[in-house]
C-alpha cells in the first residue's frame, strides 16, 4: 500500500490537510495520484545531492507522463489527456534547467504527507488509550476535579429543594383556587375550607421557615455555594493563566503539553452548574409572585443572589473564549525555517489560527459566529503599519473537528496586506523608532454570545504578532517573538520594545536550547550552553544565572570583532545542523559550541587523529569544521583545523562524506588518513558509517552507464602553516590561555575521472561493486 493509498484513506479532517497542502500550487495533485507509486520508489535524497542523478530522475519521470498521456488517449479519455499534457508542460518550463529543485519540492511533499499520516497515527492511538476517568496531573487538578463535582452535586440538591417548594406551593394555589369557587354557595362548605387552607398555609409557611432558619436554608445554602462557586472561578482562572503561559513558551519551542481537555471539561461542569444555578434562582424570584406574605424572604434574597450567578457566569465565559492555536504561517518550500516559527506572519502569505470555546454545550454547536478582525486597539503613534486580513473573517464554533472535539472555530488561508493610505510602510519605523521587526500586532476574535436568557460578547486576542513583507526578516522578527514571549509581562504591552527589559541568562539559556530541541530532536547541554553565556556575558566576570543580558547584545549589537550580531549567527547555525547535519546531531557526535580555545585544550592530550566537530564562530550564515591532534617526531601535540564548511559546501556533499574520505597530504604528497576518533575515543566508521553512501545500494544499477569518479577530500599541510602547539612537561593549558584566529582555507575537492590513480579512494561494497 503506498503512501498515497494511505493518505486517501484518513478521516475528513486530515484529507482536507492533504488538500491543503497541494493547494499551494506548486504540485499538482494529479501528478502525485497518477505517480504515485513511481514517485514514492525513487530516491529524491540521492537527487537533491546529485545534479546528474536529478537529471536522469526528471527525464524519466516526463517519460512515465507520456506513458500515462498515451494510455488516456487510447482510453478516449479527453479531459485526464489534456491535464496531463499541462503537466507536463508545467514542470518542464519550471524545473528543466534545476531538476534538483524538483527534487527538493518532491522530498517536501512526501515530508508532509509522513507528517499528516503520524498525526492521523498519533490522534488514534490517543483515542484508543483514552479512558472514561483520565488520571489528573496534579494534586491541584484532582482538588479542582473535586470541587466542579462538589457544586454540581449541591446545585442538584438544592435544585430538588426548591421543587419541593414548588409542589407545595402548587398545592396550595390549587386548593385555594378551589375554596374560592365554593366559598359563595355554601357556608359550612367555606368554613371547613378556610380552615383546610389555613392550615395549608401555615405548613408551606414552616417549610420556608425550615428551610430559611438554620443552616441547611436554601438561600443560606445557596450563599455558601456561590462562595465555592467563587473560588473554583478564581482556581479555573489561575490555570487558565498557567495554561497562556505554557502556550507562551510553547509557541518559543519549548515541548510542553498545551492540550485544553481539562480545562474544557471543567469550564463546561461549571457553567453547567451556574446554568442550572441561574434556573433555581429564577424559580425562586417567581414564587412571590404568585404567593407571598409579610417578611416573605424570597422577595429580596434571590435576586441579590442573581446577581452575583450572572456575575460569575459572566466571568467565567469571558475566559473561556481563547485562541487555540496562534497564528501560524503555512510554510512553503522557499521559505525558511522548516519548523514551526509561530507569530511571526508575512504579508501576503497564508495562515491559519483557531479560536476555542472551552463551554462545550450541544445546544451552542452552529450557532454562535466568531468574526476575526486585527488591531482593533492600535496603536496611534506615527510610522505604526496598518493591515487588513483577507479571507473568510466570519467562522461558526462547530464540534465537527474531528480531532479537537471542541467547540473550535478554524479560521484556514488568510493573508495580510499593508494599508498603503497615509505615512508608514514597508521598511518604515514604528513606535520609539521601534524597527518593523519588533513592532507588535494583534489579531481580535469576537462572538456574541446568546444561550437561554443570557447575551454577552465575549472577545479574545492572540499574543502580539510581528508582521514581515519579505523572508530576510524572518529571523529577526523570530528574535523578538522569543524575546517577548520570555519576558512580557502583559502580553497586552505592544509597545514592549520601545523599553525592552534585560533576560537572565538561565531564562535565556533555556530558550536558546528549546530551539534546538525544537527543530532537532536534541537541546543544548550545559557545555555548550557554557560557550554561549560567556559570548553573551564576557568572561570577566564569569557568567552566572543571574547574569543579564539585554536585548540589543542579544539581538542587535555585533559581537566583538565581528559584523554580525549573536542571534544571526545562533540561528544561522541552527539552520545549517537542520539542513545538513541533523543525524548526527541528534546523535550526539557534533560537539558544536566550543570555542578553539577549549577544542585545544580538549584535544591536546588525546591520541593521534582524535577529532571533534565544532560550528565556526566567525561565519554569520552558520559553519561547521573539525579539528584533529597530531603528534610529529617530538611527540608534542599539534591541533590542526579545517576551515568551515558553509551551507554552500554541504549542499554538494554531505558532511559524512568529507569526513569519510578527507585526508592530508602529507611529506612527498602521500595521503594520509588524520580523522580517526571522534573525541573523546569513538573510531570513526562506527559513529558515522551508517550514514555513508557507500552504504547505500539504491539507484545504483541507474548509473552504471557512466564513467568512474572518485571523490576525495585533501588538505595541504605547509610545514609554517600550523606550528605546533607546544607544552611544556605537565603544563595543562586552559582555554584562555590562547587565542587562535580561523586558519585559512587549505581544503581541496578532488573529482578523479582516472580510474587507475592508486592515490583515489574508491566506495566498495561487500561484494566488491563499485559506487560512481
Amino acid at each position: 500500500m503506498t503512501q498515497w493509498d494511505v493518505l486517501k484513506s484518513l478521516d475528513t479532517a486530515y484529507l482536507e490537510q492533504v488538500q491543503d497542502l497541494y493547494s499551494l500550487d506548486r504540485l499538482p495533485m494529479d501528478l502525485r495520484q497518477f505517480l504515485a507509486e513511481w514517485i514514492e520508489s525513487q530516491d529524491w535524497n540521492l537527487a537533491k545531492r546529485d545534479p546528474q542523478v536529478a537529471r536522469v530522475t526528471f527525464q524519466n519521470l516526463l517519460e512515465h507522463l507520456n506513458n500515462q498521456y498515451s494510455r488516456f488517449s487510447h482510453d478516449q479519455a479527453i479531459l485526464e489527456q489534456h491535464n496531463i499534457r499541462k503537466i507536463k508542460q508545467d514542470i518542464q518550463a519550471c524545473y528543466q534547467e534545476s531538476p534538483t529543485e524538483f527534487a527538493k519540492l518532491i522530498l517536501f511533499f512526501l515530508e508532509k504527507e509522513r507528517n499528516i499520516i503520524s498525526a492521523a497515527k498519533d490522534a488514534e492511538q490517543s483515542l484508543t488509550e483514552q479512558t472514561p476517568h483520565a488520571i489528573l496531573e496534579t494534586p491541584r487538578h484532582k482538588e479542582i476535579e473535586q470541587r466542579v463535582m462538589e457544586v454540581k452535586q449541591k446545585v442538584q440538591a438544592i435544585d430538588q429543594d426548591v421543587k419541593s417548594l414548588e409542589e407545595q406551593q402548587e398545592i396550595f394555589d390549587f386548593r385555594y383556587k378551589n375554596y374560592q369557587a365554593q366559598v359563595s354557595s355554601n357556608q359550612a362548605v367555606q368554613h371547613q375550607l378556610k380552615n383546610v387552607l389555613q392550615s395549608m398555609l401555615n405548613t408551606l409557611d414552616r417549610s420556608r421557615k425550615v428551610y430559611f432558619s438554620s443552616h441547611q436554608e436554601i438561600l443560606a445554602r445557596l450563599k455558601e455555594l456561590l462562595g465555592r462557586c467563587e473560588t473554583l472561578v478564581r482556581f479555573l482562572e489561575e490555570e487558565l493563566g498557567e495554561w497562556c503561559q505554557r502556550q507562551q513558551d510553547a509557541c518559543i519551542g519549548r515541548s510542553l503539553d498545551v492540550s485544553l481537555s481539562h480545562l474544557e471539561t471543567w469550564f463546561t461542569g461549571t457553567a453547567e452548574a451556574f446554568f442550572q444555578l441561574r434556573r433555581i434562582l429564577n424559580d425562586l424570584v417567581e414564587l412571590p409572585a404568585k404567593i407571598s406574605y409579610e417578611n416573605d424572604p424570597l422577595r429580596t434574597d434571590p435576586v441579590i443572589l442573581q446577581a452575583r450567578v450572572n456575575e460569575l457566569i459572566t466571568c467565567l465565559l469571558k475566559r473561556a473564549f481563547v485562541v487555540e492555536d496562534q497564528p501560524n504561517q503555512l510554510y512553503q518550500p522557499c521559505m525558511s525555517p522548516p519548523w514551526p516559527r509561530p507569530l511571526v506572519l508575512r504579508t501576503s502569505v497564508r495562515f491559519s489560527v483557531s479560536t476555542r470555546l472551552l463551554v462545550k454545550l450541544q445546544e451552542l454547536n452552529h450557532s454562535l459566529k466568531v468574526t476575526a478582525a486585527i488591531d482593533n486597539n492600535a496603536m496611534t503613534t506615527k510610522g505604526y503599519r496598518k493591515f487588513n486580513i483577507m479571507g473568510t473573517l466570519d467562522k461558526m464554533l462547530s464540534m465537527d473537528n474531528v480531532l479537537k472535539k471542541g467547540m473550535v472555530a478554524e479560521f484556514k488561508h488568510l493573508t495580510l496586506k499593508e494599508q498603503r493610505a497615509g505615512v508608514g510602510g514597508k521598511g518604515s519605523k514604528g513606535i520609539n523608532e521601534v524597527l518593523v521587526t519588533e513592532e507588535l500586532h494583534v489579531m481580535n476574535f469576537t462572538v456574541k454570545f446568546k444561550y437561554q436568557d443570557l447575551e454577552l460578547e465575549l472577545e479574545a486576542t492572540t499574543l502580539p504578532l510581528v508582521i514581515i513583507s519579505n523572508v530576510g526578516q524572518q529571523s529577526s522578527a523570530w528574535a523578538s517573538v522569543i524575546w517577548f514571549n520570555l519576558l512580557a509581562t502583559d502580553t497586552k504591552n505592544l509597545a514592549f520594545f520601545s523599553n525592552p527589559p534585560a533576560a537572565t541568562w538561565a531564562r535565556l539559556a533555556n530558550a536558546l536550547s528549546w530551539q534546538f530541541s525544537c527543530a532537532t530532536n536534541r537541546g543544548l547541554d550545559s557545555e555548550q550552553l557554557s560557550m554561549l553565556a560567556e559570548k553573551l556575558c564576557g568572561t570577566n566576570p564569569k557568567p552566572r544565572p543571574e547574569s543579564l543580558v539585554k536585548w540589543s547584545r542579544f539581538s542587535k549589537e555585533s559581537m566583538p570583532g565581528l559584523a554580525f550580531s549573536f542571534w544571526t549567527w545562533f540561528d544561522g547555525v541552527l539552520h545549517l545542523v537542520k539542513a545538513h547535519l541533523e543525524n548526527i546531531w541528534n546523535d550526539g557526535y557534533v560537539m558544536g559550541f566550543v570555542c578553539r580555545a577549549t577544542e585545544r585544550s580538549l584535544l591536546k592530550r588525546k591520541r593521534t587523529g582524535t577529532f571533534l566537530l565544532r560550528f565556526s564562530e566567525s561565519c554569520k550564515e552558520g559553519a561547521v569544521t573539525f579539528s584533529w591532534v597530531d603528534h610529529q617526531e617530538t611527540d608534542k601535540p599539534t591541533v590542526r583545523s579545517v576551515q568551515p564548511y558553509t551551507k554552500q559546501d554541504l549542499a554538494n556533499i554531505p558532511f559524512v562524506e568529507i569526513l569519510h574520505s578527507y585526508q592530508i597530504l602529507a611529506d612527498e604528497n602521500i595521503p594520509e588518513n588524520t580523522l580517526l576518533y571522534l573525541y573523546p575515543d569513538t573510531p570513526k566508521d562506527e559513529a558515522f558509517s551508517k550514514y555513508y553512501l557507500s552504504n547505500n545500494r539504491e539507484n545504483i544499477e541507474e548509473y552504471r552507464k557512466y564513467m568512474k569518479r572518485r571523490l576525495i577530500m585533501i588538505s595541504e599541510r605547509p610545514p609554517d602553516m600550523m606550528p605546533p602547539l607546544q607544552l611544556n612537561e605537565g603544563e595543562d593549558m586552559e582555554p584562555t590561555d590562547i587565542e587562535i584566529p580561523e586558519p585559512p582555507d587549505f581544503s581541496v575537492l578532488s573529482l578523479m575521472t582516472g580510474p587507475d590513480d592508486p592515490m583515489m579512494p574508491v566506495f566498495k561494497f561487500e561484494n566488491g561493486d563499485d559506487l560512481y
